[in-house]
């Protein structure tokens, strides 16, 4: 029968036996800690316990085809409006294409039946009874207002539309100049008032004409015609008028004026005219209408005596022309990148690294061209904080050799993650853009030093395996002692 000393024997044994093994385990793990621990740790603070066999140094160029001799190993990425830049290697560089366009657009055909359709004025619906259309001389029309026969035809009108098809989608192009005529006459009849006069202020004074004082009574702002041109959406939801002419002469009896040769409208400022084009054109970046209208207003100047002779009311001529360029988006990027190989995690220690490369524009920076937009270095899409920013407005024609170092730069390298390079144009402005404006970049060169450190345990470690050999010698003599016993 085992006794109950033998069984304390046994256990204390047993602990004893566990005790040397978790204390080699602890003498071990203390090794790999130190072979683990960040190598500026090991550089600063002694360690007992730690040699080393090696520190070596590497260092080297970090990129494959640096010269673009082919596209191979970079590749480009736009971020943004891939409408504004795109990327191109030829010559053995890597471009920046800023994408710039213009054109012009002139509305000045003939006023003719193929081209503009007549619409009643949903606001003055009656037609001019006098007849309307299009001939040589232009849109026409004429009417005859007799209050005695019936006094509803005193707000006569008749518009034209055509609708207007531009080349590219104005949704990417911004309108940068506008000009406009639009040439009218006109031919009415200036007397007698009572017999188809047309009436206008100062035409009559107290005792001149029979019954003058109560034809007087009847004036308020006279006899006049509107000659007008509006654009608008395709669907006529946002009207904008752009050129107006309200009579205020025509009809006079002394001097008389009975006709107005060709004559051009008041037109609205350049500005105006940009802006209205602009907001047409916003439903539909193909499309905009075009109305050309003419409007009567015959007012009652003597009780249903009054005759209002409009002979011919003309528009002669339309000529709208503006000119628009390419619009690039503030916030657009284009960056031509590579992604290189990892920095080793373990025992490493990254030294140093600068990157090196040239860059070029192929025109000065236009001088009326925001000059924020910037070359950019990110690695990892980290941007590089350059307190002295390169800007595109300062890059000439002939390469320039950029370097980018410093501890800030150092700060963006990771250790064991692919290393990815991107060189960056990045927009800071909205602004409009007539040709191309190409910024090339060559001999990119990333160099990175780093240095693996090989630590290793000190020589007195032939002890450890002692131990642990002794260690494993107890172990196995308890268990074989314990299970003979039992069999006993």
């Amino acid at each position: 029968m085992y006794s109950t000393n033998h069984k304390k024997k046994a256990i204390l044994v047993i602990i004893c036996v566990l005790i040397s093994l978790l204390s080699f385990s602890s003498m071990i793990e203390s090794q790999v800690n130190y072979s683990n621990m960040p190598l500026k740790s090991i550089e600063t603070t002694e360690q007992p316990n730690i040699k080393f066999s090696s520190i070596e140094t590497i260092s080297g160029q970090w990129l494959k085809n640096s010269n673009f001799s082919t596209i191979e190993n970079w590749e480009s990425q736009i971020k943004g409006d891939n409408r504004d830049v795109k990327g191109v290697i030829s010559d053995d560089q890597a471009n920046y294409i800023i994408i710039g366009d213009s054109g012009v657009k002139r509305i000045d055909q003939p006023l003719i039946d193929g081209n503009w359709t007549a619409f009643n004025n949903p606001k003055f619906p009656i037609e001019p009874n006098g007849g309307y259309g299009i001939n040589s001389a232009g849109c026409y029309v004429s009417h005859v207002w007799d209050e005695g026969s019936d006094q509803t035809l005193n707000t006569p009108s008749m518009q034209w539309k055509t609708n207007i098809t531009m080349p590219v989608n104005m949704s990417d192009y911004v309108i940068t100049s506008a000009s406009l005529e639009v040439i009218f006459n006109a031919s009415v009849q200036a007397l007698d008032h009572d017999d188809g006069g047309i009436e206008v202020s100062g035409d009559y004074t107290e005792g001149e004409r029979p019954y003058a004082p109560y034809y007087e009574t009847q004036f308020g702002v006279g006899d006049s015609a509107t000659f007008y041109a509006e654009i608008s959406d395709l669907q006529n939801s946002f009207t904008f008028p752009i050129a107006s002419n309200v009579t205020t002469d025509l009809g006079q009896d002394d001097p008389e004026v009975d006709n107005y040769t060709d004559t051009a409208m008041n037109v609205v400022p350049e500005n105006l005219l940009i802006s209205y084009l602009t907001s047409s054109l916003q439903t539909d970046f193909f499309h905009f209408t075009i109305t050309l209208g003419i409007d009567i207003y015959c007012e009652d100047n003597e009780y249903n005596a009054d005759i209002d002779n409009w002979e011919s009311l003309i528009i002669r001529s339309f000529n709208l022309t503006f000119t628009y360029e390419k619009k690039i988006d503030k916030f657009d990027a284009i960056n031509w990148q590579q992604t290189g190989n990892a920095i080793p995690f373990k025992n490493v220690q990254i030294k140093d690294t600068s990157l090196n490369f040239s860059c070029k524009i192929n025109q000065t920076w236009p001088e009326d061209l925001p000059s924020n937009s910037e070359v950019r270095v990110l690695i990892n899409d980290n941007p590089y904080p350059n307190p002295d920013p390169i800007k595109v407005s300062t890059l000439t024609t002939n390469f320039k050799p950029i370097k980018i170092n410093g501890t800030d730069f150092i700060s963006l390298f990771q250790k064991n993650t692919n290393i990815t390079l991107s060189i960056q144009i990045f927009l800071l402005d909205n602004f409009g853009l007539d040709q191309n404006i190409t910024i090339s970049i060559d001999d990119v060169y990333l160099k990175i030093t780093y240095i693996i450190i090989t630590p290793k345990i000190r020589e007195e470690a032939w002890l450890f395996l002692l131990l642990f050999i002794i260690a494993c010698i107890l172990g196995g003599s308890v268990a074989t002692y314990l299970i003979l016993y039992y069999k006993t």
